[in-house]
């Protein structure tokens, strides 16, 4: 199977709406992929089994392209951004949709991203810093204060790991007591929130820059060029001095300024 084509029908599937878990989305993809190919060439299981792209997933399920650039993080972000066709792109938007989610969704959601942090560590040591500078350790040691505070010990647990979790695999084993943990709560950890605004900005920022030709308009009336531009946000996404909601104010001014097209 074509990678292209695992992709396309992974942003169609996680756009649609119908499951909030990237993996869930993921097994999905992969389970339709396998039948379909059985179907088309009955292939022997030796040699679907030694596909290298299933073969990736199946071993840590992740994918390295790096000429994607998480460009399903924009088309998410768009997605919460507009929410109703009927009213126009609005950080308001973003915040209600994220708002009404559970806060079980935050942990299903970091367990994903370290889990493909831990094998970025390994693969890809730039995207991992990419990464890691919004969901990290002391992200998780507060989400899971944030636990405490609301009465669910099971965050002292997660604080008991972390005491030891000293490299990205050890943080993913130290929030695994949460596998089996509902929380029926909308509060969600103020950390976790902007930690997933800031992510999100920063690569939707990214994208809109390489691929869509948008740049960055300073306040004293600069237009920084494509490579200026870039270089721009990922000075910002180094400094710890800013965090996920100034970076989501950065995003927001970089698609006003380019009176971007959206639909495009």
């Amino acid at each position: 199977m074509a990678l292209e084509n695992l992709v396309t029908g992974f942003l169609k599937k996680l756009l649609g709406g119908e499951k909030t878990s990237a993996g869930e989305v993921l097994k999905d993809v992969i389970n339709e992929a396998m039948g379909n190919r059985t179907q088309q060439t009955q292939q022997p299981a030796s040699q679907v089994n030694n596909d290298p792209v299933v073969q990736q997933i199946n071993e840590g399920g992740y994918v390295w392209q790096p000429r994607l650039w998480r460009r399903h993080v924009m088309a998410q972000m768009f997605k919460l951004l507009h929410r109703k066709s009927d009213k126009p792109i609005s950080e308001q938007n973003y915040d209600d949709v994220i708002g009404k989610r559970f806060c079980t969704y935050t942990w299903e959601m970091l367990a994903d991203e370290l889990r493909a942090q831990a094998l970025l560590s390994r693969d890809d040591p730039e995207q991992f810093a990419e990464r890691n500078r919004w969901f990290n350790r002391a992200v998780v040691e507060e989400m899971a204060r944030d636990l405490v505070s609301q009465g669910y010990d099971i965050g002292n647990k997660v604080l008991q790991n972390l005491a030891t979790a000293n490299d990205p695999n050890a943080l993913v084993a130290a929030i695994k007591p949460m596998q089996w943990v509902a929380i029926p709560s909308r509060q969600k950890s103020p950390a976790w929130f902007d930690a997933y605004k800031g992510a999100g900005a920063y690569f939707t920022m990214k994208n809109l820059i390489l691929f869509h030709n948008c740049q960055i308009h300073l306040d004293n009336g600069q237009l920084l060029d494509r490579d200026s531009s870039f270089d721009y946000i990922r000075q910002l996404n180094s400094n710890l001095a800013v965090n996920g909601q100034q970076m989501f104010a950065v995003m927001m001014k970089l698609i006003a300024d380019n009176n971007f097209d959206w639909h495009a």
